[in-house]
């Protein structure tokens, strides 16, 4: 008998594998009822949201429609809804048409602003050509010759100096029956004049503060003036004495002050209130400059004259506050004899602010302009 043996194979060890754990899904019932409503069609999703609607509130629902004598829900809606959206509606109109309205008369208002004036201007200009037209030759600075003020040629024939030609021509503005309560008169050195000159060459418009009485009579209320100088054709300067040929003199010139607010409307045709003159006509043969000033008297229409000087536009004192403010920063550029380290600093202020006019007026600042003006005169 035979017998067969049969080896036993060694058993195989596989690896153990650790057992794995089947985790349930972490999408929520919410998640899934989303993705059901985004599948379906947004009628269906709205009738479906109606549905449950009227599942929660059906009683109530109910009980308002009888209550509203309507027949269905829907019926209800177009009693309840509709009128409110119409009233939106009309009080959303209601309130454009408003806004339209305001924006046209709005629009009507500036056209008529600007019809006026576009008016006024052609008005104005109007008025001036035709002053012009009829004067073409007026002389609006009132200019007139030395000679026709005084004896010139006996001033220069009869031996005068410095001192007795001043004493001559204030005295003639002084003591005159019909000029002395309207006139100014000085003399200035010719340095003097030549230095002003180079000051006013650049910088020929300025405004400076006049002292006025406040409404409450306090006297720290001021009027601004604006000022221009003008520029006039030199006279012909006398023989000097030695027999030598005479050099060119300095031009006239003339300083024209009115009100800032009277310059701002009427410009170049605003009504002068002074006016500045300074005649050259001895300042080779002399060495002096004669400055005479004439207050403006009143027109029909003009502010009414001080007490003191009955008439005119301006006192006389406010003619001399002027002139001597002008003096104070047209001589700017001269350095009196043995001056102060704050006198030095207070006349290059004076100085900037002319530049500053000229150059930034946008940006310029009349604060501190009264100190620069009459600061230690008193």
């Amino acid at each position: 008998m035979l017998r067969s043996t049969l080896a036993r194979l060694p058993r195989a060890r596989l690896p153990a594998v650790p057992a794995r754990a089947f985790s349930a899904s972490s999408t929520r019932a919410d998640d899934i009822i989303k993705k059901l409503e985004e599948s379906l069609t947004p009628r269906e999703a709205v009738e479906r949201k109606r549905k449950e609607f009227e599942a929660k509130y059906g009683d109530k629902l109910k009980q308002k429609v009888e209550s509203e004598g309507v027949a269905n829900l829907d019926a209800l809606k177009t009693k309840k809804v509709v009128p409110s959206i119409l009233a939106k509606r009309k009080a959303e109109q209601y309130r454009q048409e408003e806004r339209e309205r305001a924006e046209r008369d709005r629009l009507e208002q500036e056209r008529i602003l600007a019809e006026a004036k576009d008016a006024k201007d052609t008005a104005f200009a109007e008025k001036k050509a035709a002053a012009r037209a009829a004067n073409p030759d007026r002389d609006t600075t009132g200019v007139k010759p030395l000679s026709s003020v005084i004896n010139l040629p006996l001033i220069l024939m009869t031996p005068h100096d410095q001192t007795q030609v001043a004493a001559i021509w204030n005295t003639y503005h002084t003591t005159h029956p019909t000029l002395a309560g309207s006139y100014l008169s000085a003399t200035l050195p010719k340095e003097t004049y030549t230095d002003m000159l180079k000051v006013a060459k650049s910088d020929p418009f300025f405004v400076l503060p006049l002292p006025r009485e406040g409404k409450d009579g306090a006297p720290d209320a001021f009027e601004m003036f604006y000022l221009q100088w003008l520029f006039h054709a030199p006279p012909a300067a006398p023989p000097l004495a030695d027999g030598k040929p005479p050099a060119p003199l300095p031009p006239v010139t003339s300083v024209i002050f009115t009100p800032l607010e009277e310059f701002k409307q009427a410009g170049e045709w605003a009504q002068p209130y002074l006016v500045l003159t300074h005649y050259p006509d001895l300042a080779d043969s002399h060495g002096l400059v004669l400055m005479r000033g004439e207050i403006s008297a009143q027109t029909a229409g003009g502010p009414p004259g001080a007490v003191n000087n009955p008439g005119y536009l301006l006192t006389q004192q406010d003619a001399q506050l002027l002139s001597l403010a002008l003096q104070r920063f047209y001589c700017s550029d001269i350095a009196p004899p043995n001056e102060t380290a704050k006198a030095k600093e207070e006349r290059l202020k004076r100085k900037q602010a002319l530049r500053d006019f000229r150059e930034k007026p946008e940006e310029w600042d009349w604060h501190g302009l009264v100190d620069m003006a009459y600061g230690g005169l008193t």
